[in-house]
């Protein structure tokens, strides 16, 4: 099971790994800092640092016992209307880059592939080359609308959950309810999370 908690800087993600050989649970943490702060998040020592992701973590996994490989990268907006060009296609984060909220940018490069693949096969079976331009443009027209959709919506919720105050907070929670309480908006939300929504290519659809 996946966490993510949303703060006026950003998410903060636990994302589960296998066990260790010993029984030991493991999660990858994902965890958003304003530009200024990144630096010295990175130069904590290792009691610093897990004194701070258990503050943030609010207890939800218990105690953390150790930290491994911390790495960052700063994070922006990246979205371009032209994915393809002469004999290319680009795919997942060469072909935007989205803010790390649930797991949008894998679910946005899985139906990457899967619309390649399909555009080529259909290619192959009318003995198209697999770089002929048309096959190229029916990719980009599938994929353009759904990528930057997805970009504009992780953008604008990590804006809507970065108002500070307690108006903003009171707000926030009003809406969340509302979806929790309405099954038709829980349903389109869980879809959409998943990447089960839209024009799927079939590859996703089983």
């Amino acid at each position: 099971m996946a966490w993510e908690i949303f703060y006026p800087a950003g998410p903060f993600a636990l994302l589960p790994l296998n066990d260790d050989a010993d029984g030991t649970h493991r999660s990858s943490l994902v965890w958003t800092v304003s530009e200024a702060d990144g630096a010295g998040v990175m130069k904590l020592g290792d009691r610093a640092f897990l004194a701070e992701v258990e503050k943030r973590m609010g207890g939800v996994l218990g105690k953390v016992k150790t930290v491994g490989h911390r790495s960052s990268w700063p994070l922006g907006f990246h979205h371009t209307a032209k994915i393809t060009s002469e004999r290319l296609a680009l795919i997942g984060d060469s072909a935007h880059g989205i803010h790390p909220i649930a797991g949008q940018g894998l679910n946005l490069g899985l139906r990457d592939v899967g619309a390649l693949v399909e555009v080529l096969a259909v290619g192959a079976r009318l003995g198209l080359d697999p770089g002929d331009p048309e096959l190229l443009k029916r990719y980009e027209t599938w994929r353009g609308l759904d990528s930057f959709m997805v970009a504009l919506a992780t953008d604008g919720l990590t804006r809507l959950f970065g108002v500070p105050g307690k108006t903003a907070s009171a707000v926030r929670r009003l809406g969340m309810a509302a979806v929790q309480r309405t099954p038709m908006l829980k349903s389109f939300f869980m879809d959409e999370a998943r990447g089960v929504s839209g024009d799927l290519p079939e590859i996703l659809r089983a």
